[in-house]
Parts: C-alpha cells; sequence; structure tokens
C-alpha cells in the first residue's frame, strides 16, 4: 500500500513540473510574437512619419493598412483592454489611446492594439509660440500576451508597450 501512495505523489510531481514548463513555454513564445509585432508596428509607423488614428483599414492605405497586414501574417490573436489617457509628469492629459481589432477598425471593448499619439510640447506653449515650434509628436503602442495553458485557457493577461521616435512636421498654416 506504502508504494502506491509513494507512486501517486512522484505522478503529480511529474504533472506539476510538465505544466510548469509548458506554461513556461507558452508565455515564452506568446512574449516572442508579441514583442516581433510591436517592434514591427513601430517600425511601420516611423517609415510612414505617423499615422491616421480615426481611420479604418479600410480608408487608410498607409501605416494602419500595413500593421493590420502585419498582424495577419503573424497570426498575432491576443486581445486585452487599452488604458484610457496618458499624463505627463504635472498629471495633464498628453494623449489618447485608441484601441483597433485585428482587421484595423477601432474597437474600444475588445482591441487587438492600441495606439496613442503624444504631443511632445504642452498646449501652452504651441499657443503662445505657434509657428516657431514644429509639430513634434511620437507614438506609444500596446499589444498584448498571456499566459495560455492548454487546459486552464487564459490564466494571465500582460501587456508590452512601445514607443516610436519623435516625428517632427511643419505646422498646418504657417
Amino acid at each position: 500500500m506504502r508504494e502506491a501512495i509513494g507512486g501517486t505523489w512522484l505522478f503529480q510531481i511529474v504533472i506539476f513540473f510538465i505544466l510548469l514548463f509548458t506554461g513556461y513555454m507558452c508565455l515564452s513564445i506568446n512574449h516572442s510574437k508579441a514583442y516581433n509585432v510591436k517592434s514591427e508596428m513601430i517600425e511601420i509607423i516611423e517609415r510612414y512619419g505617423g499615422m491616421d488614428l480615426d481611420a479604418n483599414a479600410e480608408d487608410d492605405y498607409g501605416a494602419l493598412a500595413e500593421i493590420v497586414d502585419g498582424i495577419q501574417i503573424n497570426s498575432y490573436r491576443t486581445t486585452g483592454k487599452c488604458p484610457s489617457d496618458i499624463h505627463d509628469n504635472n498629471n495633464n492629459i498628453v494623449g489618447h489611446y485608441y484601441g483597433f481589432n485585428r482587421e484595423g477598425r477601432m474597437d474600444s471593448t475588445n482591441p487587438s492594439f492600441c495606439i496613442a499619439e503624444v504631443s511632445v510640447w504642452p498646449e501652452s506653449v504651441v499657443s503662445q509660440q505657434s509657428c516657431e515650434l514644429p509639430e513634434m509628436r511620437y507614438y506609444r503602442i500596446i499589444v498584448f500576451y498571456q499566459l495560455d495553458l492548454p487546459i486552464f485557457q487564459d490564466l494571465f493577461q500582460f501587456r508590452l508597450t512601445g514607443d516610436t521616435k519623435v516625428l517632427s512636421t511643419t505646422r498646418e498654416g504657417c
């Protein structure tokens, strides 16, 4: 009887370590895929010099359409929840996140990725020197990944954030 109980404990320990190893592998694969998607999105936005966050992929033949193509090629399917706003050190709102689904349509309930356009200059500086300063902004991108075990499904949700370099253009009407 003692050997039967000992064999059961050993079997449970082996199963636990198999699940632990499988979870680690799933997490690292999902993180790698999300990191590649984020890096590709940053590279596309920098190449186009920005993007129109009010457009859908059907209307846009620029950065957003290329991002959607890249997501579908990489078979990135994870979704999450976007934060509401980006605040600076003085607690002023400097950007707002827009969520997009896999097809490139705006989706605030269950987006695949979030993008925010963040202005480098505060509004007070821009209003005082409207034509002397170039319009400078960068884009903050959030993609999601999760710990997804085959039996337990989605256990934990994580997000990966990245920023583009600062992009500058001349102001309209100057």
